[in-house]
């Protein structure tokens, strides 16, 4: 089953206080644009504990902390063409001890993202000398 859509704090208050009002719940889920029985859900709920606010979560918690995962970052900017091996290597000179895997996470989180470089032919002696001629003439008209 697909993860759904956290309904907001808000929408949940609109819904205790259409029901409150005496609207039926097949109303306020027309109204609100909500299943019927998440109507009843969240009505239980207040029922039970008086509030409508969300839960504590449960998981794993993270391993790095958010000064720990901007140092990653300033790492990364450093050399661009860092592998994620020596990304982790040089993150664990200061204290942080994670796997690869862990060093990717954090840098998708980031907006990086991994590009290959392209292989190209290296550059012939004549292409090298053309590039030095053009890059002379260009420097004396300037």
């Amino acid at each position: 089953m697909a993860p759904t859509r956290e309904m907001s704090v808000e929408t949940k208050e609109r819904i205790i206080k259409l029901l409150k009002e005496g609207k039926s719940s097949r109303n306020v889920a027309k109204n609100v644009g909500c299943s019927q029985s998440a109507v009843s859900k969240i009505w239980t709920k207040y029922k039970s504990n008086g509030k409508v606010v969300k839960g504590k979560r449960t998981g794993r918690p993270r391993k790095t902390s958010k000064r720990q995962d901007r140092k990653l970052k300033a790492i990364c900017l450093e050399n661009r063409k860092c592998t994620t091996k020596q990304m982790r290597n040089k993150w664990a000179e200061s204290g942080v001890h994670v796997c690869d895997r862990t060093v990717r996470n954090r840098l998708k989180e980031m907006g990086f993202t991994y590009r290959k470089a392209k292989r190209k032919p290296s550059l012939t002696s004549k292409q090298k000398k053309t590039r030095w001629l053009s890059c002379i003439l260009n420097k004396q008209k300037i």
